[in-house]
Formats: structure tokens, C-alpha cells, sequence
């Protein structure tokens, strides 16, 4: 499961910079070090790299393979933090200077039969490299590893050294299928890892419907137990993300989202969407009368009795102060019309907040139903509501306008009759 690029390179941006930190420190420690030991004749040149380099040029190499990784290292640092972003050949760039940097040192201090410590260095920032920057990189260096381990042993064997290359390739088969082994399974952590990630980026957006699958990790461990943590609170976090707290109906967010998914299926499907837009007629005025503990009253009731009157399948939705929306999915003109005549005559009937103050509401309903040709019509099927609610508003209030067009509508009135109505 791939996660968002953008997101991921400037995850790789923040890890590049912190690290940035301790490679400089480490480079000028162990640089400061190596050059102090020289300069006392504590430690000695390999007679390898005196053979191939000269004694002159290789005692140079160490401060100035010092002195190149560090300027390479704050380049880096001052590109990522001026772009605030990296990607993957930045991260690949880093792991090859540590890598150039490891095995040129072994080359200049290390005898030939020791030349695994080299191996032994890159098989911990392998490891850290795929921990921090994935499995490619990590393999990338893997297969860089093994090459220049064996070009070392090359050069020691071109300059006279006893190499032992059924020694040098046991040693090479070893670090090779240790580091793949620890990389598969570091990979496995990575790839739920990237999972539960992917998860909480799509509930960051206010889509809870991916779950972890909990059944597929043969051997369960901590990422596991995030993944159960994150089942067990999906529908109270969707339900806190998604839902009006006061009426109990969606929020605007969680309506985007089940309008987006609703006109896309319908868009497959090829049928019809309705959608009503429905506003309390005088709401304003039940606040400065009763007080708007009262008004809270009756929005929650408000809602109440909007999903009651909805079907199973309609998404009823607060967008607003005092102002609903119903999503009616595979529903024609008619079937729109009629819900909306079903909820204008549950609100003349209803009196909220009983016993006392009895408050009397109306509502005035825009409506539109149409065939969904793709996902692209979702603006213009709301704005054809709220046109047809604002005619329904001009027009009297407590009343249905179904949007045609032009806005010839056809305005249902208290009565029940029905008048035609043109607009200029």
C-alpha cells in the first residue's frame, strides 16, 4: 500500500535532517581520532593503500575523506532544509557517501584480513538505512556493499597481499544472506507499518472505512496491537470525526464524504441522485423568543425527526446553523418530491420541545434529482438545491420547490395544490 509521496518525502526530510546531526559529529570524531593516532605513529597505514596510493597521498586521504564527507553531509542538510522535502536520491546520495567513506577508512587502515570490519560496519547502517529510507535504498547499498568488498580484496590481491578469496566469498555469502534475511523481515514491519499509516491518513480525512487486518499478521506483535487499538476505536472515532453532536445527524464533513461516495456509485450504476435542501423557516426567531438552549432543542428534535421520515440508505447530514441536507441515492424526481412532501407535513404536524414551550416549526425544501454522469456534477447538483430552497424561502416558506430548468419549479404548497411558477 503505497502512501501519499508528498507526506513521505518530507517524512525523509526530517529524518535527514536529525541525522545529519550525529554523521557530522561522528565523521569529525573519528576523523579527529584517526588523524591524532597518525600523528603520534599509533596507527599505522595498511600496506595495501601504501602500495597502491603512496605513503604520502593515503596519509592525506584520511583528512581530506574527512573533510569531503563533511562538506557533502552539510550540503545535503542545507538543500533538505531549504526544500523542506527529499527524495529517494538524496536518501540513495547519503548512504553511498557513508558507504564510500567506511570501506575508503578500511582501505587506508585496515590490513586485508581484516577487511570484514568494513562488512560488519555496513550491516548496521544497512540496517538503519532501511529502517529510515526503505528497502530499496537498503538494497541498493546491500548490492554496493558486496562490490566494494570485493574490490578491496581485489586491490589487496593486485598489490601482493594473501588473499584467501574462498575465505573472502564464505565471508561475502555470510554477510549477504544475514542482511537479506534481517531486511525481509524488516521489510514485512515496514510494509504494515506503511499500512497503518495509509489508515490513519485516510481517517485523517474522515474516511473510517479500512480496517487493520489483524488476521493476516502470522505472528502477532506490537504493530498488531496498534492495529487492534485502532479497530476497536474506528466507530466511536468515525462517529466523533463525522457526526453533529447536537442534532445526531453528519456533519458537513462527514457528508462530503458520504456525497463523494454516493455519486460515484451512481456514476457506475448509472441512476439517478436526489438531493434536498432543507432550512428551518425562522429559526432565528425561536432563539430570540425561547432562548437557544431551547433553539438546541429544537435543532436535536429537528434532526431526529429528519433521519425518522428518511429511508435507510439516505445520508441526513446538519450543514449548517439551522440548515439540513438529505442525500437520497437511486432516487428519480418523484421519489425526491415525495420525501421532501413527507418531511414539509412531519414538521406541520410536529411540536417541538413538549410539554412546554410547544414550539411550532416549519421548513422550506429545495430539491433536485438527476442522472449522475460522473463525479464532476457534485457542485452543480448543490447549488441547483439551494436555488431551488432560496425560491422555495421568496416564495413563502413551509413549502417544496423542485429545481428545473430555468427554475420552472414546481412549488407544492400548504394545500397540496399545485402551481407552476416561471422564472424571469
Amino acid at each position: 500500500m503505497e502512501i501519499e509521496r508528498p507526506r513521505t518525502d518530507a517524512a525523509t526530510a526530517a529524518i535527514l535532517i536529525w541525522q545529519t546531526g550525529y554523521r557530522l559529529a561522528l565523521a569529525v570524531l573519528a576523523g579527529s581520532i584517526a588523524i591524532g593516532l597518525r600523528v603520534l605513529g599509533s596507527l599505522q597505514l595498511s600496506p595495501v593503500a601504501e602500495l597502491a596510493i603512496g605513503t604520502e597521498l593515503a596519509d592525506w586521504l584520511v583528512p581530506i575523506a574527512t573533510l569531503m564527507y563533511v562538506a557533502m553531509v552539510l550540503v545535503i542538510r542545507a538543500v533538505v532544509r531549504r526544500t523542506r522535502t527529499a527524495d529517494r536520491t538524496l536518501s540513495t546520495l547519503m548512504v553511498a557517501a557513508d558507504l564510500s567513506v567506511v570501506f575508503l577508512l578500511v582501505l587506508l587502515l585496515a590490513r586485508p584480513e581484516d577487511y570484514f570490519f568494513g562488512l560488519f560496519i555496513a550491516f548496521v547502517s544497512l540496517q538503519l538505512t532501511h529502517v529510515y529510507f526503505g528497502r530499496a535504498p537498503a538494497l541498493l547499498m546491500l548490492v554496493a556493499t558486496a562490490v566494494s568488498f570485493l574490490l578491496l580484496n581485489d586491490i589487496a590481491d593486485r598489490h601482493g597481499a594473501m588473499v584467501s578469496w574462498g575465505r573472502v566469498m564464505v565471508t561475502l555469502v555470510v554477510f549477504g544472506a544475514g542482511a537479506l534475511l534481517v531486511t525481509r523481515v524488516q521489510s514485512n514491519l515496514q510494509e504494515r507499518l506503511d499500512t497503518l499509516v495509509s489508515i490513519f491518513q485516510k481517517a485523517e480525512e474522515g474516511d473510517f472505512s479500512e480496517s487493520y487486518d489483524v488476521a493476516a499478521d502470522e505472528r502477532p506483535d506490537a504493530i498488531t496491537s496498534v492495529g487492534r487499538a485502532y479497530n476497536r476505536m474506528r466507530t466511536q472515532l468515525a462517529s466523533i470525526v463525522l457526526t453533529d453532536p447536537l442534532s445526531g445527524c453528519y456533519n458537513r464533513r462527514g457528508f462530503e464524504q458520504q456525497f463523494r461516495r454516493e455519486l460515484a456509485r451512481a456514476a457506475r450504476s448509472h441512476t439517478d441522485i436526489a438531493l434536498l435542501a432543507i432550512d428551518l423557516d425562522h429559526f432565528k426567531l425561536v432563539n430570540d423568543t425561547h432562548g437557544h438552549l431551547v433553539g438546541d432543542r429544537v435543532i436535536a428534535e429537528a434532526g431526529e425527526l429528519l433521519r425518522a421520515n428518511a429511508r435507510a440508505d439516505d445520508v441526513v447530514a446538519r450543514t449548517g446553523g439551522e440548515e439540513f441536507m438529505i442525500l437520497a441515492p437511486n432516487t428519480s424526481q418523484d421519489g425526491a418530491q415525495h420525501l421532501a412532501l413527507r418531511i414539509v407535513e412531519a414538521f406541520r404536524r410536529r411540536s417541538f420541545v413538549e410539554p412546554t414551550p410547544r414550539v411550532s416549526v416549519t421548513v422550506s425544501v429545495g430539491v433536485v434529482a438527476d442522472a449522475v454522469p460522473n463525479d464532476d456534477i457534485a457542485e452543480d447538483l448543490r447549488a441547483r438545491a439551494d436555488e431551488a430552497l432560496y425560491a422555495a424561502k421568496r416564495s413563502g416558506r413551509n413549502r417544496v420547490v423542485l429545481w428545473s430548468q430555468g427554475l420552472d419549479a414546481l412549488k407544492l404548497r400548504q394545500t397540496g395544490e399545485t402551481a407552476i411558477s416561471r422564472r424571469t
